[in-house]
């Protein structure tokens, strides 16, 4: 892998000039023609006039940056990031080498890249995800010099966030987090155009719980035989909140010592869970729903699945609905409880430990944080071709007879993390104001909290096998507990106890604990 060495020196002389070799064509004075025209202009293999390192001032050769996000590649995306490419010619010289995994086998391929030593340069990761994991076999970069060398501004805006401690894993930046905010509070969405035409009355006022939930399923269920109901159980209420969703670990937000806790020890888990058996045994959850291959939430749009969990976002968000008049109706569940605010590694890039190009892949995440064009060319595609300009909203939009469904580039999976506050535009999903309103909703009640471990991250060096252990045992558990496959559900939730105990458990929440601790007493 190739490393440069940065004095301290240089760095500081350098970082001053690194806006002006990285950010040279403003999007604010860059037209959408720009985007347009780099399809067919530029050269690829040969080094481009002015693409210069920002801190040694040396020529850039060419080089191929590979990017790795989540779910499937749609049609165009070669296309738009060979435009990418050219646009950025004078600036990075570089093309990009874009591949997507599936979201059912995100996590553990990359896991499988990362242990066979596989060389790329940047993929999307988050909490819930496989970060934890990664960042335990040391598989992304330390950037502590790297990032405020290449990317000042995007560093300054991490600062400024007071973000730093959130991205570090062993004392160490390997994780860019986005910068949005949003609140995590479960919503129970369904069908309101159905429930209507079956003449379901539901008091939104008085659902509140899982048990009221189970009461207008079963109602859903007996109006919409033939239709799939609900794909899952979750843990709601109690104020819990995930340190670790792949390991099942929270803790209580109304626990001002901060405790971790086994989700099999929490008694809001175990009661979704035997909803999760109850559904199941009722056909409210479908027998082959761990097997199907069936795309969810293409199943929403096309009306065969008629509710869903989700957040503020999800609630309100438009759909890509095939059937007229179709609509979600939600309600806050558990209205009354403490819920944390999403964290910064909700949605995140990181540099792997293998990458041969981390500089590069630095200046590219500058010129996102600066200019609008790239933006706009990363998010949406190419004007015309996969969106266009509405011009009285400044929406990005489909194109004449494209959709959600359709799309050949927007809406791409991993796109989350390279979310820009100050960039992004209003288009199918999220309408004009969309995000201020989440981040007002955030803001707009004391049951909205931030995590008081807000920038606390774990290092599992001492605790490396309990880790990976406590990984597989609760994901084989969890599976079937949340669809209700798992027979009896306290036979299941005993067995997940002595399994976990047996492979170190005790050990592993002593030492979190110990570090939360630690986290704590340094604040």
């Amino acid at each position: 892998m190739k490393k440069k060495v940065i004095s301290t020196m240089m760095a500081v002389a350098m970082t001053a000039t690194a806006l002006a070799g990285c950010g040279g064509n403003n999007g604010s004075a860059a037209s959408s023609s720009n985007a347009s025209s780099a399809v067919t202009g530029g050269s690829s293999g040969t080094e481009a006039e002015g693409a210069v390192d920002p801190v040694t001032g040396e020529a850039l050769e060419p080089v191929t940056l590979k990017f790795i996000f989540f779910g499937d590649k749609k049609s165009a995306v070669d296309e738009v990031w060979a435009a990418i490419a050219d646009y950025t010619r004078d600036k990075l010289n570089c093309d990009f080498d874009v591949q997507f995994i599936s979201g059912d086998d995100y996590k553990d391929k990359l896991l499988v890249k990362a242990a066979t030593g596989d060389v790329w340069d940047l993929n999307f990761d988050s909490d819930w995800t496989g970060y934890f994991q990664m960042a335990a076999q040391d598989a992304y970069m330390n950037l502590d010099e790297l990032l405020p060398s290449y990317a000042p501004t995007l560093y300054s805006v991490y600062e400024e966030k007071g973000l730093l401690d959130a991205m570090k894993n062993k004392g160490h930046i390997n994780i860019l987090p986005w910068t949005m905010t949003m609140n995590n509070r479960p919503f129970f969405q369904w069908r309101g155009d159905l429930a209507e035409a079956a003449g379901i009355e539901v008091d939104k006022d008085n659902l509140n719980t899982i048990e009221d939930v189970d009461k207008v399923l079963y109602q859903l269920k007996e109006a919409y035989p033939d239709k799939y109901i609900i794909e899952c159980s979750q843990l709601c209420g109690g104020g819990w909140f995930a340190l670790d969703e792949n390991m099942g670990l929270y803790f209580n937000l109304n626990d001002d010592k901060v405790t971790v806790t086994a989700a099999e020890e929490i008694p809001e888990y175990v009661e979704a869970m035997k909803y999760a058996e109850k559904w199941q045994k009722d056909g409210l959850i479908w027998k082959d729903v761990l097997t199907d291959k069936l795309d969810h939430n293409s199943l929403i749009n096309e009306g065969k699945l008629i509710t869903k969990w989700g957040t503020h976002e999800f609630a309100n968000q438009n759909r890509a609905w095939v059937e007229e008049g179709a609509y979600w109706d939600f309600t806050e569940i558990y209205a009354d409880d403490l819920y944390a605010n999403r964290t910064p590694l909700a949605n995140a890039l990181c540099i792997s430990a293998t990458s041969e190009n981390p500089e590069r892949t630095l200046m590219f995440l500058e010129l996102l944080e600066t200019d609008q064009t790239l933006y706009d060319m990363v998010q949406y595609g190419i004007e015309g071709k996969t969106y266009v300009i509405n011009e009285e909203t400044g929406a990005a939009e489909y194109p004449e007879g494209m959709d959600g469904a359709s799309s050949n580039y927007q809406e791409w999976g991993g796109q989350w993390a390279m979310w820009k506050p100050q960039f992004m535009r209003a288009n199918a999903s999220y309408g004009p104001g969309f995000w201020e309103e989440e981040a007002n909703y955030a803001a707009s009640s004391d049951k909205n909290v931030v995590s008081p471990l807000e920038g606390f991250s774990f290092d599992a060096t001492n605790v490396s096998t309990e880790v990976a252990q406590r990984n597989q045992i609760f994901y084989d558990a969890n599976r079937l507990l949340t669809v209700g496959l798992a027979g009896d559900t306290q036979t299941a939730i005993d067995k997940l106890k002595s399994d976990s105990e047996a492979a170190g458990l005790q050990t592993l929440l002593d030492e979190y604990q110990k570090q939360i601790d630690e986290f704590l007493a340094n604040k």
